[in-house]
């Protein structure tokens, strides 16, 4: 008697679920106006390993002019003057940039993302969001149990 074997074999598509297991940790803020900039809009960070991607848009921003943007310490009520992190000026609306640190550390302390109306200017801040610390932070569990 001879005896068959059969194999039933899966393909699980892991770049797919790499990408949907990446998109459900990223964090979206809302920027909000200041300064009766009417610069609202949101800021999507991405964690993408060491690194993270951090995404601005700014639907209402003035064309044509860059607005630097970065990630201070502190909240939008109570910023810290120095930056943390540069992020790419905001251009027309849209900023992409990629912070040599991973989301978790960004989210460890507390920080904002804040946009300002021109290198000029500096010292007026069109909109500002706070990054959500993680929630075993907002616990008081840092090993995470």
């Amino acid at each position: 008697m001879h005896r068959f074997v059969f194999a039933l074999v899966f393909v699980i598509p892991l770049s797919g679920w790499v990408n949907t297991a990446a998109a459900a940790e990223s964090v979206t803020i809302n920027l909000k106006a200041q300064n009766n900039s009417g610069e609202n809009g949101t800021a999507t960070l991405i964690p993408e390993g060491t690194r993270t991607k951090v995404i601005i848009n700014l639907p209402h921003a003035p064309t044509g002019i860059a607005q630097p943007a970065h990630i201070h310490p502190g909240t939008c009520t109570n910023l810290n003057p120095h930056p943390k992190w540069p992020l790419a000026n905001v251009i027309d609306g849209k900023s992409e940039t990629v912070v040599p640190v991973p989301l978790s550390t960004i989210q460890a302390g507390t920080y904002a993302i804040n946009v300002h109306k021109s290198k000029e200017r500096m010292g007026i801040y069109v909109s500002c969001g706070n990054i959500p610390l993680t929630h075993a932070k907002q616990e008081g569990n840092v090993g995470g149990y």
